[in-house]
């Protein structure tokens, strides 16, 4: 809705791969990448953020973002150091006379397992910050809620005022962008979910599957200590979501990805050269290290030839 032809979309290096078919196919967008984590792989890259979001505001009067945080594929979020200053950019950019429209990728929200991480979206760093910054936030009960597959979702738009005129184009626009494009969202999904919700039991349940994957994430931090894996991978920061990456020394990721599930009957995500997704959402604790243990008898097998 927000994306004309040959509007530029920052994103990191690493993203949700639907987003090429829906910013730059579908939208004739052009995305510009910057590098979502330092060499080390021990942060979040701000720096890279800040770089490219102020050269693209130089050249252009709009630019748009997505912060994708519980972050797929590398299942990271913001520190609160880090949010504030990712917001920080964007509202000085907008003050400074660029448009800035920032979608606040919230569809893993909640889903926080360290305590140093932020557990407030950074939509509401930027709602209604300036008069040229749009911050939409979108939610998902797909993940938020553990029914995968439902696809119903929520769009919050945050801007500057209260015009009524401005809200009711906002909404009328959004429906009818809904509307040209999927038509609806299932009826049958959105009547589950708000059943669920009315359940007296509805935090409890939510809560098991929070500890659930809170238990199976902090046990591969555990057994990616092991010294064992280094020479095959490195380890993405990962404190939240439903998945974590890992980084490849020196074999070719989709060449990885066929080998595992031809000989091991093990499925991942390969992204790009040299990067694999694991999702812990549907790993039992007591596989987490046989599995790291299987990509490392893969990595072997390759180098083999």
């Amino acid at each position: 809705m927000w994306i004309d032809k040959d509007d530029v979309i920052v994103l990191p290096d690493m993203m949700w791969g639907n987003y090429n078919m829906t910013f730059c196919i579908r939208n004739s967008g052009k995305i510009v990448h910057y590098k979502a984590y330092d060499d080390q792989l021990t942060r979040f890259n701000v720096d890279s953020f800040e770089e490219v979001v102020r050269e693209q505001a130089k050249i252009n009067d709009k630019i748009i973002t997505v912060l994708n945080f519980p972050h797929n594929p590398s299942g990271y979020s913001l520190s609160v150091e880090e949010a504030n200053r990712v917001a920080a950019i964007l509202i000085d950019v907008a003050k400074g006379g660029t448009n800035v429209v920032a979608a606040c990728d919230d569809a893993y929200f909640g889903l926080f397992f360290e305590e140093e991480t932020s557990k407030e979206s950074i939509f509401t760093k930027l709602a209604g910050a300036d008069k040229r910054l749009l911050a939409v936030k979108l939610d998902g009960a797909t993940k938020e809620d553990y029914v995968w597959g439902f696809r119903t979702g929520f769009v919050t738009y945050g801007i500057l005022g209260d015009n009524d005129l401005v809200l009711e184009a906002l909404e009328k626009k959004t429906a009818g962008c809904i509307r040209g494009n999927i038509s609806n969202c299932s009826h049958l999904s959105q009547t589950i979910l708000l059943k669920s919700m009315a359940d007296e039991n509805y935090d409890t349940y939510k809560q098991e599957k929070f500890e659930l994957l809170k238990r199976r994430a902090l046990k591969m931090k555990s057994v990616l200590k092991d010294p064992k894996f280094n020479d095959s991978f490195d380890v993405y920061p990962f404190n939240s979501g439903y998945f974590m990456c890992i980084r490849l020394k020196d074999v070719d990721a989709e060449q990885l990805r066929i080998h595992l599930l031809e000989k091991y009957g093990t499925g991942l995500i390969s992204i790009g050269k040299k990067n694999i997704r694991v999702a812990f959402s549907c790993l039992e604790e007591s596989d987490v290290e046989t599995l790291f243990d299987i990509i490392v008898n893969g990595i072997s097998d390759l180098r083999k030839g």
